[in-house]
């Protein structure tokens, strides 16, 4: 059994080695197959119609001869090469020194004089009047008003037949231009008649003389009696 495995193992090998020199040849022959080229040549006999062609293998022609390879000389420019000088620095000049300045007192300078300006001018106040003569005044502006009213009062003909007397006291105010205004009667007459005969005296009389400016007033509350009598005449 052993020596069976031997000349088999040896057989093997053999067609192995065999196998592998035929694919060496195949392949060296691939390689070299360009190098051939097949040219057939005929042949053929005058005496005969028939030609013969023979495939010949022909060696390739050898390759071309390289052309001589002509080098071109290019001179080269020479540029001259500039060398620049240090430029030699000068040292620098010397600052000149300030001449001393002397130095000046201060000059004074004058301020502006302001003028003020004027004082307003002085008015001078008119003189107040005396006591005296606002109570003359007041005298104699109560006077006519009352005088007034007596002319403008209207006796009742039914007092009169009556026979009904008495005085009644009117109050109302004044003001600066002399009108009337808030006629009452602070006083009655105890007749009714009498009191509304002296309330439409004073509405009739409607405005008076403005009032004195010696008085310094704009609303002057007066009291004025109104008498009323028989057979006395008027006050």
């Amino acid at each position: 059994m052993t020596q069976k495995r031997i000349y088999s193992a040896l057989s093997f090998n053999k067609a192995f080695y065999i196998g592998l020199a035929v694919a060496i040849l195949i392949h060296i022959a691939t390689l070299l197959n360009p190098y051939f080229k097949k040219q057939e040549i005929s042949t053929q006999r005058p005496d005969s119609p028939v030609m013969h062609a023979e495939k010949v293998y022909i060696a390739p022609p050898p390759p071309p001869e390289a052309l001589p390879v002509v080098k071109k000389i290019v001179r080269a420019k020479i540029i001259p090469k500039v060398v620049e000088k240090p430029v030699e620095e000068q040292p620098p000049e010397p600052e000149p020194i300030p001449e001393p300045v002397a130095e000046t007192a201060p000059v004074a300078v004058a301020e502006p004089v302001v003028e003020a300006p004027p004082a307003p001018p002085v008015v001078k106040e008119p003189p107040k009047p005396s006591a005296d003569s606002v109570k003359m005044v007041t005298r104699t502006y109560l006077r006519s008003l009352k005088k007034q009213l007596e002319q403008i009062k209207d006796y009742p003909a039914t007092a009169k037949r009556l026979k009904q007397e008495g005085t009644v006291r009117v109050r109302f105010t004044i003001l600066a231009d002399g009108k009337i205004e808030q006629i009452e009667v602070s006083e009655s007459s105890r007749y009714s008649s009498l009191d509304n005969s002296a309330l439409e005296a004073v509405a009739k009389m409607e405005k008076f003389q403005p009032i004195p400016k010696l008085l310094e007033k704009e609303r002057w509350r007066i009291e004025i009696p109104i008498q009323y009598k028989l057979n006395a005449g008027r006050s």
